[in-house]
């Protein structure tokens, strides 16, 4: 696709977190562009960051005990991080989120109705008082609760929700799953809002629902021409609603490319772990990827992939942390193995040649590979050993189970 101007850019990010085990250093360094228009996924195994980083470009990080260490968030050129009344204004004005759990994210104790009044009442306002509040509730006319009613009714009917009248009356717990996920979307949307963050807002719904919920999301980012950045880590997902994707690692980016880059045929390590961990029903034997996230009180040194990576070159790997090379299709990944400028099927050669994962020898017993600017000479078609993910998850989302 064509890129456009970005709407949304996140520069050398760094968070970290105070606990009882010491200081955990979550996010690393971590850069995200999402143009206008542009639905951009962030992809990973639970525990690497992913809600981390939508939390802090939301400005809802909790703080003790995360703190944002360095980095810089630009929305439409204006920098936010370093302004909280300007990243207030621009959350309320022009950014929505879609939580995971709607349990937890709608109240017990207030009608749905209740809860979208008072989002049409309070968006755009960044600090609201007691007194705020019962003036609203006692000088509130029947016209501004009429209009606020049909607004919703049109949202909630939009949403393709049975009786939006009646449900507006109803409580959260007398709705189903999908109603509920539903119900957050239209929140979400009511303030009208040119960029959404969406946190695997399909994670609890079976695979049918689920289908429901990423198709009507999907006319709803069209129908508004909103910029949407989606939080996943189910690979179906990404391949049925992003324009690119992002892979992260314990809370650093491993490889950026578009999803056709990312899902068919995978440069990063990681990445081909990922992708070649999704279940097929024609192959049953799937080699996955041993071992588990690092711990961020003492993350490994270099590359924080490498005790886990079959590719890893000792002396290299473990000591240095590799920079986002870029090939020349745009694509970039942050391996040892490749180098700025080669182009896709050098660079797939080399990831067919160097990457497979077995339960072979630990990091400690691989021999030391060569650099990758000794191998920069490769050249040919790809013999890229990743199949395509439609043959592992269908578009049509039925095995996009979370």
């Amino acid at each position: 696709m064509s890129r456009t101007d970005p709407i949304l850019e996140l520069r050398d990010l760094e968070v970290h977190f105070d606990t009882f085990d010491g200081r955990a250093r979550v996010i690393n360094d971590v850069d995200i562009t999402v143009d206008e228009g542009e639905t951009v996924a962030i992809v990973g195994e639970s525990g690497c960051g992913k809600s981390v980083t939508a939390e802090t470009i939301m400005g809802m990080l909790p703080q003790p005990p995360g703190e944002i260490v360095d980095g810089e968030l630009y929305y439409k050129g204006e920098e936010l991080l370093g302004d909280q009344t300007a990243h207030e204004r621009v959350k309320s004005e022009s950014m929505g989120m879609i939580f995971q759990d709607p349990m937890t994210s709608l109240s017990p104790v207030f009608t749905v109705g209740e809860m979208m009044r008072d989002v049409l009442t309070y968006q755009g306002k960044t600090n609201v008082g007691w007194l705020e509040i019962v003036r609203n509730v006692l000088g509130r006319r029947d016209a501004d609760e009429a209009e606020m009613r049909d607004r919703s009714v049109e949202l909630l009917d939009q949403l393709q929700i049975p009786d939006p009248e009646g449900v507006l009356d109803r409580y959260p717990i007398e709705l189903s799953g999908g109603m509920r996920q539903r119900v957050l979307i239209a929140m979400a949307m009511l303030g009208e809002p040119e960029f959404l963050i969406a946190d695997e807002p399909t994670t609890a719904l079976d695979v049918t629902v689920q289908d429901q919920i990423l198709d009507l999301l999907t006319e709803q980012i069209e129908r508004e021409n909103l910029s949407m950045l989606y939080i996943t880590h189910n690979l179906g997902v990404a391949r049925r609603i992003a324009d690119r994707i992002y892979v992260m690692y314990a809370g650093e980016i491993a490889e950026v490319g578009t999803r056709d880059e990312i899902l068919d045929e995978p440069l990063h390590p990681y990445s081909r772990g990922l992708v070649d961990s999704v279940p097929k029903l024609t192959e049953f034997d799937r080699d996955g990827i041993e071992g588990l996230l690092p711990d961020y009180t003492d993350p490994p040194s270099g590359c924080r992939f490498h005790p886990r990576c079959p590719a890893a070159m000792s002396g290299t790997c473990d000591v240095e942390r590799p920079p986002r090379y870029e090939l020349s299709s745009g694509q970039e990944v942050a391996c040892h193995l490749y180098e700025d400028g080669l182009s896709r099927a050098e660079a797939a050669e080399i990831a067919a040649e160097e990457i497979e994962f077995d339960s072979g020898a630990a990091f400690e017993d691989r021999p030391t590979s060569e650099p990758a600017q000794d191998r920069s000479s490769v050249k040919g078609e790809s013999a890229g050993t990743t199949a395509s993910i439609d043959a592992q998850t269908p578009r049509s989302a039925e095995d996009t189970d979370e």
